[in-house]
């Protein structure tokens, strides 16, 4: 976003506020930025179940320029606030509601980033390599225990059972293996997980991103990918 000469409220100056009449094309560059945001959380999804994977300057890089992001977020949201307070079109007002819901799924997306980065820092190959045997012995019995009371912690990527048309037959024993996220563990033995199978896209969400079934599986439903 373009910075004039005046003193901004991050101290680097006052930005040059984009007219309502750009809405659409700064809408594009935040669902371009949402995009590789959401890219970036699917290339960091392996090191969250091994985090040694990555070393301190990896993770550190991430911490500063997803930081950087964070830092200039107030400037896509003050324009959104901006044109809300104008006097504005029908048309221009769905506009800028699109564009204020593709701003607050960007924010969303640099927060889980950066939470990421802050727990994949405690497991880095060289904070691994630091611990002695003993910690990383207690370490491991303690993660052996957490899967045996929950083997699909939230955000796994797992193969779930689930039919491809309303048809399918109803025995859920013959239902194909389909592409899954963990959302949560709902009650004892049970999961509710996102299908991401593009087969079954039920529309688009504000943001432009397609729209998964969610269900609800017992473990004998589930299989890690």
């Amino acid at each position: 976003m373009v910075r004039g000469d005046g003193g901004g409220r991050d101290g680097r100056g006052e930005p040059e506020w984009r007219p309502v009449g750009k809405v659409d094309m700064m809408t594009a560059v935040v669902l371009e930025q949402l995009g590789a945001n959401r890219e970036q959380l699917r290339s960091l999804e392996p090191a969250r179940r091994s985090p040694h994977l990555l070393d301190d300057h990896t993770v550190e890089r991430i911490k500063q320029v997803f930081g950087g992001q964070r830092d200039d977020m107030w400037l896509w949201v003050e324009t959104g606030e901006r044109w809300q307070a104008q006097d504005l079109t029908a048309a221009e007002a769905a506009q800028v509601d699109q564009y204020v819901a593709a701003v607050e799924a960007f924010a969303a997306s640099n927060a889980v980033i950066l939470a990421l980065a802050d727990e994949l820092a405690a497991g880095t190959i060289e904070a691994t390599l630091a611990k002695s045997d003993l910690e990383l012995g207690v370490e491991s019995l303690v993660e052996a225990v957490s899967r045996a009371a929950n083997p699909f912690p939230d955000g796994t990527l797992v193969q779930v059972r689930h039919p491809l048309t309303e048809n399918d037959d109803k025995d859920e024993a013959s239902w194909p293996w389909l592409p899954g996220l963990v959302l949560g563990m709902v009650a004892a033995g049970e999961w509710e997980i996102v299908v991401t199978d593009d087969r079954l896209v039920e529309g688009l969400d504000a943001g432009g991103d397609p729209v998964y079934p969610v269900c609800y599986r017992a473990a004998e439903a589930i299989r890690l990918r």
